[in-house]
């Protein structure tokens, strides 16, 4: 894309009078705006200069010990030049269709203006008047701001879409009707679907039969609520026919004129629901097992517990859950109990550690228990609690 200056006005004025060019150069001095003017004597040359300025690097990227120049925002040719004005506007078009040119004539000659207009001039100044270079000077400021306006504009548009492509995510476009309009490659990448197999498509045949009328009316409340972000879970169809897991969040930009449509930002999420499928079976085992079972959180407080621990306890999940340790263990065994937690976490090739304890149940029953205790830690190696499997061993006392 062709890269606008972000500093003063760049002008480039291609003629060989001396004189002209002074002119020309005094009535840019006379406007508000800050304007560089560079002037180039030949057809060849302006054209060179031209093609090289416009092709540069983004400013904002350039390397400040670079020698480099900013890119014009307007090119000034003349009518009394050594060459044919229309033959070097065509010339300047062929390689650059956006740049503002602006032909500045001798007298109001109608085929000359005609046939550069035709040529793809943008502004046709004549030298009549009392201040024509100031004339020429305000237009081609007018120009410029314009083009630099529209160049942004462009760059703007064309970041987005280049991040939207680049985005990890999925986003799509929905219209009212549940038709697709945007979708970006990322969901070649994820489900192998083409993009053109899915622009203009409504999705819901390729979602989980389970699934598709729960996330139809969640994402329809967000229609109805311009306000409501609504998220849902829901499995579809991949390309090779598998299930494939996905988390969607929607946003409604109906009212929005350059969208016009509900943006949907979806991501996989198969080895969360695996990972939670997992945790659920082995909670479920855990829940069933014989043996009391819980689980602290750094700060000593039980954050779950199984049913056999409540039976052996006789207390309430209520009570229990969220109830600092020491209020079922004395200060002596709560004390080992810390201990413990903090050989293991010293020596991580452990695995496990034993600690016995008394308690009291809810009948003021006294019991003695043999505790496996593990540490429990993140991906960084955070502490994060403990688990332990309680043993009742009243009887071995």
């Amino acid at each position: 894309m062709v890269q606008v200056g972000r500093g003063p006005l760049r002008v480039c004025y291609v003629g060989g009078d001396e004189e002209v060019a002074d002119w020309i150069g005094a009535g840019f001095e006379r406007v508000d705006s800050e304007v560089g003017l560079v002037v180039e004597e030949t057809f060849e040359d302006g054209i060179e200069r031209i093609a090289e300025a416009q092709q540069r690097i983004d400013p904002q990227m350039r390397s400040p010990l670079a020698d480099t120049e900013d890119p014009f925002d307007c090119l000034v040719c003349t009518d009394d030049a050594a060459y044919d004005p229309v033959a070097f506007v065509e010339a300047v078009r062929a390689n650059q269709d956006a740049l503002p040119i602006v032909l500045f004539a001798a007298d109001g000659d109608e085929g000359l203006a005609s046939d550069a207009i035709s040529a793809g001039v943008d502004d046709y100044v004549t030298t009549d008047g009392e201040d024509p270079t100031g004339t020429l000077a305000e237009h081609v400021v007018a120009l410029c701001t314009e083009y630099r306006d529209e160049m942004d504009e462009k760059r703007r548009g064309a970041q987005a879409q280049r991040l939207l492509e680049a985005n990890p995510d999925m986003i799509s476009v929905v219209r009212p009707g549940a038709a697709i309009t945007y979708q970006n490659e990322t969901v070649t990448e994820i489900l192998g679907h083409p993009v053109e197999d899915l622009k203009g498509t409504v999705p819901y045949d390729r979602i989980h039969p389970d699934d598709w009328r729960r996330l139809r009316e969640d994402f329809y409340d967000g229609v109805i609520d311009t306000k409501r972000s609504p998220s849902a879970e829901f499995r579809i169809e991949d390309a090779d026919g598998d299930w494939r897991w996905l988390e969607a969040r929607g946003r409604n930009l109906l009212d929005d004129p350059l969208v016009n449509g509900f943006v949907v930002t979806t991501r996989a999420i198969d080895e969360r629901k695996r990972r939670e499928q997992d945790l659920e079976g082995y909670q479920r085992v855990v829940e069933n097992v014989g043996d009391p079972v819980y689980l602290l959180d750094p700060d000593e407080r039980l954050t779950w517990v199984n049913q056999a621990f409540l039976e052996h306890s006789g207390y309430d999940r209520e009570f229990v859950e969220g109830t600092h340790i020491s209020r079922f263990m004395r200060e002596e065994d709560l004390e080992r109990g810390r201990e413990l937690v903090a050989d293991l976490l010293a020596d991580r090739d452990r695995r496990w550690g034993i600690l016995e304890f008394a308690t009291q149940t809810v009948d003021d029953e006294v019991r003695c228990y043999e505790a496996s205790i593990a540490v429990i830690t993140d991906d960084d190696d955070q502490f994060q609690g403990t688990v332990g499997v309680l043993r009742n061993v009243t009887e071995r006392e």
